[in-house]
């Protein structure tokens, strides 16, 4: 069994392109709007949960 190795000078270059620093990366990139929509919706979400679950300890209807 023989096995060959490419040579350094025989591979083919690749170029690898990067995105830019910071957020504004991957496949959909989202408005600034719509992190504070999202951060806002899931705030209100935890405190309704909260809210809920004290008045139900308490025995309240």
């Amino acid at each position: 069994m023989t096995t060959q190795v490419a040579s350094a000078s025989s591979a083919r270059a690749e170029t690898v392109e990067r995105p830019p620093p910071g957020l504004a990366r991957g496949r959909f990139e989202a408005p600034p709007w719509a992190f504070v929509l999202v951060a806002a919706v899931v705030l209100l979400g935890s405190l309704t949960w909260l809210l809920l679950a004290l008045r139900a300890r308490r025995g309240a209807p």
